[in-house]
């Protein structure tokens, strides 16, 4: 049996805001974007290609938000994580610092309109 992760949901508090960051700043493509609800959207985005999609669902108003200091745990990784951060970098995407070299690999730390942290290594 295989079990794959098809998508990953991010709470956000701005839905349109997080649209624009994703498709935007970081190039994804929508997949879906349908009413749910009476004041929310279900809205999909993924890598252009296809891939692990996140859901841009909105939190609701008593939900505890994500702490900004500590990093989601989504994982995102490219081929060249040097031309990807120039790139997101030229967009707009803020990252904490410059793509390092660790001794597994290596790593750069961006974030999302909201200050969510997500982190970014090489292939």
């Amino acid at each position: 049996m295989t079990i794959n992760v098809n998508k990953v949901t991010l709470y956000v508090q701005d839905q349109a805001a997080a649209l624009d960051f994703w498709t935007q700043k970081v190039g994804f493509e929508v997949t879906t974007d349908q009413p749910y609800g009476p004041d929310t959207r279900w809205i999909e985005v993924s890598p252009p290609g296809g891939g692990v999609g996140l859901v841009l669902f909105k939190a609701g108003p008593d939900w505890p938000t994500l702490s900004q200091e500590q990093p989601n745990y989504v994982l995102f990784d490219t081929e060249d994580i040097v031309k990807t951060h120039e790139d997101l970098a030229a967009r707009g995407v803020p990252f904490d610092a410059p793509p390092v070299e660790e001794p597994w690999g290596w790593s750069a730390v961006f974030l999302d309109n909201e200050g969510h942290r997500f982190h970014l290594s090489q292939r």
